[in-house]
């Protein structure tokens, strides 16, 4: 994911004040990449199935303790 558009999700999350978001792109031949939509309480567990990253553990500190990356 190229930096501006990470960066561009993070704004995204706190004009919304947002901790979470699920987002969906459409990525062009040209390698644009077109936001869809965000899901605030997306799905993501298959993410976490998938990859190892501990979704599940930041979501919970984040809820619990106001930590989280």
């Amino acid at each position: 994911m190229p930096a501006p558009v990470a960066a561009g999700m993070v704004g995204y999350l706190d004009a919304f004040g947002l901790a979470f978001g699920a987002f969906d792109f459409v990525v062009t031949p040209d390698q644009e990449w077109i936001m869809l939509e965000c899901n605030p309480a997306g799905q993501w567990l298959w993410l976490e199935e998938e990859t190892g990253v501990p979704i599940a553990a930041v979501l919970a500190d984040l809820l619990t303790e106001g930590t989280g990356w």
